[in-house]
């Protein structure tokens, strides 16, 4: 996950650092706006967490999927989500989840109550549809419900709203690329006029007045990216 982080900072300080030679034909501006953006994006909490929430997920569902085959076994809930911890564990090793998979399993080895084993796995893991998933628990046991199938059909929302998530960022995909592209095409333009030696630009890279339309440019074309990025952001 970390390497993905740098990966991802390391590409869009270089995105950027390269936008900048082209607005300034400069490398000391290039070099400096890739280690500045670059920073920004390691120093970037919002960014991490979202990489963090969205690899839980996956852990999530894949720890649901085991849960669910020990919940069809009549029996204790307690007993099958210690069960499902221990199972989840052994499969997958390495995962993210296992940090909040082994205090849980040791709450329940110690007999602590349920709600309060559920409750601080959620806070735990930390994403929607794990305060979703346990809070429903908690509640159907205080009422007195039918805990098993109140464990299948949050199961089953769970798994329905992910696949409507992953749907949507497959219908997005294509235009996520065609934003990329458009956002990068007018600095590709840029530097293909300036290595053609023709001095068709020289004036917006000598004087005041072309260094500010340049940076006018360059800001014009950040919101833009910006606000295209934003429309294609879409939540459920």
């Amino acid at each position: 996950m970390r390497y993905e982080f740098v990966k991802h900072a390391i590409m869009v300080g270089f995105t950027y650092g390269f936008a900048a030679y082209c607005l300034y034909l400069s490398q000391l501006v290039a070099i400096s706006v890739f280690i500045i953006v670059m920073l920004i994006c390691l120093l970037n909490k919002k960014q991490m967490d979202i990489l963090i929430s969205k690899s839980m997920r996956d852990s999530f569902e894949r720890f649901l999927e085991i849960l669910a085959s020990y919940v069809a076994i009549p029996g204790n809930f307690m007993h099958a989500f210690s069960k499902a911890l221990a199972e989840h564990e052994k499969v997958y090793p390495k995962d993210i989840l296992n940090c909040a998979a082994k205090k849980a399993y040791i709450k329940c080895s110690a007999n602590v109550p349920s709600d309060i084993i559920l409750t601080s796995f959620a806070k735990d893991i930390n994403i929607q549809e794990g305060y979703l998933f346990c809070e429903s628990l908690v509640i159907c046991e205080k009422k007195g419900g039918d805990i098993n199938r109140t464990i299948r059909e949050t199961i089953a929302f769970i798994k329905e709203k992910t696949g409507i998530e992953h749907e949507i960022e497959t219908i997005t995909a294509e235009k996520r690329i065609e934003r990329i592209i458009i956002s990068i095409c007018p600095f590709g333009i840029l530097a293909l006029l300036n290595s053609m030696g023709t001095g068709y630009l020289d004036v917006l890279y000598e004087g005041l007045l072309g260094r500010t339309i340049m940076t006018i440019a360059g800001v014009l074309f950040l919101i833009s990216s910006y606000v295209a990025k934003k429309i294609l952001e879409v939540r459920i």
